[in-house]
């Protein structure tokens, strides 16, 4: 492999990584949005009354623009509080959720075992992000049932983990009982809907998760805080960073503001960042619809809901909704619904073995050898350097015998440069008389190179989605091996030690290569290489910039020794 394959390649590992880091997941093209008939063929609706209700069932569906969600824009609105308003707090082991009487709301929805920062003053992380609205509750649609979001609600009844509110008007009784599980982070919200009248209501059940982005440096920011909505067995991840806006490209392109989607059949849907999530799962997914759109600059609204359906007088409609309030860990995720394992983004179907298996070694490092995560994840890099060894030797020692012969392969091609064929009988002549084999020759330092992909792109999702690394320290200034490290700051710009130093890594590796060649345009292009990763690194989680550095430098090791065989058998 020549040096421009090789500088094809790393600018080509280098732009994915880059594109991996920075950009949303595309929607899945098997998604499509709802279709929204006025009507649809009567069907029976599954455990939806304690009693008899009507056959007949309407689908239609309020476009995005008329939402009632709309009637507040401003991410950081909050209404000043009446004095009828009252607020109850929910507890178990791991949650407190606190329940507001406008609307039957969370306002807040904390977790008692994981801090919002580092060091003094440090509180439980806050889920809810939205204050003036809370970050659930949920809408019945329009007509006599408009405005319930609002109403005042009553207790009922409450315990340490649970109560039920109600609220009512012009013969219509809603009630809510939100329960906690009694351990872990599943909790179940129930909603009925009470005609007591002699009309017919129209009932359309929708719970709304709002999410919105907070400042880069609030103690409660999240990384990659987005809207996250499961639709026939596909993630659709949305960032709020940009939502209600074109961005820098869509005004180029002259693109308006997208203005959200309506999706069928969905299993669950809710706001998530890099390490936690808020889900409520639909019981019929069959049935579910959701919607994700933007309601205001950097917030957005996720709703899961179903179809309208008519209640006469004198009967009663219930919807019940399982809900996730917590961390993004395996076990907790599928002790609530498996299905909601695929929230944490694991990267490829066909390389999550591999990255559970890392994730799984991460953490058996730093049970029973070392208690430093950092420590644990040079010894992991070392555990894939030997695995991946026999092909880095390949790959290398093949690099080194074409940057013996890169002389005589340059005089060759400048020799007959009009007279392909020939060029090419001479360069098979060269391989002979060095003893190559030509396809090792042309592909042995490449192939190797991409084998050993899978490896290093599992790694990489293994320690990006690790919940063990947040706020786990390393040493000296770097006590948060999941966010970029700064030893100090010269104004606004910090001062990051790892990108620096990995950065010097590459240029030091590619200096020790024998593959490059005296061509000083090429030598100073794998230079701006190295200067290109600096700047992509910065912003990366300190872990992730440890595990490249550490690898380099295994890296530059492998090569001197190797470099230093050649020089002994010439």
């Amino acid at each position: 492999m020549d040096r421009i394959q090789l500088v094809t390649i790393a600018l080509a590992v280098g732009l994915f990584l880059f594109w991996m880091w920075t950009v949303p997941s595309p929607r899945p093209p098997g998604r499509v949005p709802a279709p929204q008939p006025a009507t649809e063929a009567a069907r029976p609706e599954p455990r939806r009354l304690a009693s008899e209700l009507p056959q007949a069932e309407s689908a239609s569906r309020p476009a995005a623009s008329g939402l009632p969600l709309e009637r507040v824009s401003d991410p950081d609105a909050e209404r000043a509080g009446s004095p009828a308003e009252r607020s109850w707090q929910l507890e178990n082991d791991v949650l407190r959720v606190t329940v507001g009487s406008r609307g039957g709301r969370l306002e807040r929805i904390e977790l008692l075992e994981f801090k919002d920062r580092i060091g003094p003053g440090a509180r439980p992380v806050e889920l809810a992000s939205t204050r003036g609205r809370g970050t659930l509750l949920s809408f019945l649609g329009g007509g006599a049932l408009e405005g319930f979001e609002e109403a005042a609600f009553a207790e009922l009844n409450r315990g340490a983990e649970f109560i039920e509110l109600r609220a009512e008007r012009d013969g219509i009784r809603v009630e809510r009982h939100l329960s906690l599980d009694p351990s872990g982070y599943g909790a179940r919200l129930r909603v009925s809907v009470a005609n007591l009248g002699d009309g017919v209501i129209r009932p359309e059940f929708r719970v709304a998760m709002y999410a919105a982005e907070r400042a880069p440096d609030a103690p409660g920011h999240f990384t990659e805080y987005s809207l996250v909505l499961s639709s026939r067995e596909s993630v659709n991840r949305t960032l709020v960073s940009g939502l209600g806006s074109p961005g820098f490209f869509g005004k180029l392109l002259g693109r308006g503001t997208w203005e959200g989607d309506w999706y069928s059949d969905v299993e669950w849907a809710g706001v998530g960042s890099r390490y936690f999530l808020t889900a409520a799962i639909a019981e019929n997914p069959n049935e579910a619809r959701g919607f994700e759109g933007p309601i205001g600059k950097d917030i957005g609204v996720v709703l899961l809901g179903y179809p309208a359906f008519e209640v006469p007088g004198g009967r009663f409609v219930e919807r019940s909704y399982r809900l996730y309030l917590g961390p993004k860990l395996e076990s907790a995720v599928a002790a609530v619904d498996p299905r909601l394992t695929e929230s944490i983004d694991f990267g490829w179907s066909w390389i999550r073995p591999v990255v559970a298996f890392f994730a799984d070694l991460l953490v058996w490092i730093h049970l029973h050898i070392v208690a430093n995560y950092g420590v644990a994840i040079i010894l992991l890099t070392i555990v894939l350097r030997l695995l991946t060894f026999p092909l880095s030797q390949k790959s290398m020692k093949s690099m080194q015998r074409l940057g013996k012969i890169a002389p005589e392969m340059k005089e060759l091609q400048a020799k007959f440069k009009d007279d392909r064929e020939k060029l090419q009988a001479e360069m098979m002549s060269l391989y002979r008389r060095k003893g190559m084999n030509p396809l090792s020759a042309m592909g042995g330092g490449c192939i190797p190179m991409l084998i050993q992909m899978p490896f290093l792109i599992s790694l990489f999702f293994a320690l990006r989605v690790s919940m063990d690394l947040r706020h786990a320290p390393f040493v000296g200034w770097i006590q948060d091996l999941s966010a970029p490290e700064t030893l100090f700051s010269i104004g606004p710009i910090p001062v990051r030690v790892l990108p620096l130093l990995m950065g010097a890594s590459m240029l030091l590796q590619q200096r020790m290569s024998p593959s490059q060649g005296a061509d000083p345009q090429q030598r100073q292009m794998m230079q701006w290489m190295s200067v290109m990763f600096i700047f992509l690194f910065y912003q990366f989680p300190s872990g992730l910039v440890l595990y490249w550095f550490t690898s380099n430098l295994l890296g530059i090791l492998q090569q001197w020794v190797i470099n230093r065989q050649g020089r002994a058998k010439t």
